[in-house]
């Protein structure tokens, strides 16, 4: 039973009083990404028969609009109502979700079943944290992505791997003590240098560590003049070049978090609330995008990680071709 199961029927046997019986349901016929991050189980709530979509852990949190994309297509594919069970989520994404009517439950937090259950009150879970193997950081990611897509990182000593990935060795030594928490390396002393020694082949690394990696990317529908020399094509945008699937009318490019924030208060550019005054999707990246790119898009893992919650089943299958062919 995947933690957060166990979460949910601690909290049902809290609020109702009644034990809620789960069985397990067919996700063949969903889309790959929604079987990913989903176990679907069946329950039926106050006599009604529902689907319950149970959040996999570790997950990227995802905006209220991933998430309706989400519902709309376990609804349509499920052919049943369906609630999304969630290990948390902000309040003012709840809130938003709240309004766009998508059914949650955050167990040992709160529920929104309309007409059936609602409990919004606001309380800290103790029932399950968000993920039971935590995240790794941007400069550790950046790191990993480095040495899967451009170049072998074993056996550079840290001072080095600092001047190529542009931290200082304080913060790769603190990244190298992270990635040996996770099993993914271990440290060597040669003379008086220190060393990274992976454990796993390049695609074997990948496959175990695709769970701890995170989209590193917020977007923003901004407008300016003209693209930054800086920024990189991102987004659907660079996967257009890379496969067969169709540009976005509005493109998309990316830019390093200090980028863009100095760019946003130079007035570079304006941020846009909605998508029609905005003439491109511009994305900020926790770790700046050229030290991983070859050329004027970003790198395949990191716009693979960028697009990995989209409900576009185009989207998917075209991330799917992307890793399969990737040259390992």
């Amino acid at each position: 039973m995947i933690p957060l199961e166990k979460a949910l029927r601690a909290y049902w046997l809290e609020l109702t009083a009644r034990d809620l019986l789960l069985q397990e349901a067919s996700d063949e016929s969903l889309p790959l990404f929604l079987r990913h991050r989903y176990q679907i189980r069946t329950a039926s709530l106050f006599g009604t028969q529902y689907h319950l979509a149970i959040e996999n852990a570790p997950t990227d949190p995802c905006s209220p609009g991933e998430y309706a994309d989400h519902l709309r297509v376990l609804t349509e594919t499920l052919q049943a109502p369906v609630a999304l069970v969630l290990a948390g989520i902000p309040s003012y994404v709840r809130n938003r979700m709240v309004r766009l009517e998508i059914p949650f439950i955050v167990p040992g937090s709160q529920v929104f079943l309309p007409p059936l259950l609602v409990d919004l009150r606001e309380r800290q879970s103790l029932t399950l944290k968000r993920t039971d193997r935590k995240k790794l950081t941007p400069a550790a990611q950046c790191l990993l992505l480095l040495h899967l897509q451009r170049e072998s990182l074993s056996n550079k000593p840290l001072q080095e791997i600092a001047k190529l990935i542009g931290y200082s060795p304080i913060m790769v030594t603190m990244v190298k003590r992270e990635l040996e928490s996770a099993g993914i390396c271990e440290a060597l002393k040669q003379g008086r240098s220190v060393t990274l020694s992976f454990l796993h082949e390049r695609r074997e690394l990948w496959n175990r560590v695709e769970p701890l990696l995170s989209s590193p990317c917020r977007r923003n529908w901004v407008k300016w003049a003209k693209p930054d020399p800086e920024a990189l094509s991102a987004g659907i945008s660079a996967l257009s070049h890379l496969t067969m699937i169709s540009d976005d009318p509005l493109p998309t490019y990316a830019l390093g978090r200090k980028i863009f924030r100095a760019h946003n208060e130079q007035g570079v550019f304006h941020v846009c609330h909605e998508r029609d005054e905005a003439n491109a999707c511009l994305e900020s990246w926790s770790y700046a995008p050229r030290i991983l790119s070859r050329g004027e898009i970003v790198d395949t893992l990191s716009l693979y990680l960028s697009l990995r919650g989209s409900a576009d089943e185009r989207v998917q299958q075209q991330l799917e071709t992307l890793i399969q062919e990737f040259p390992w």
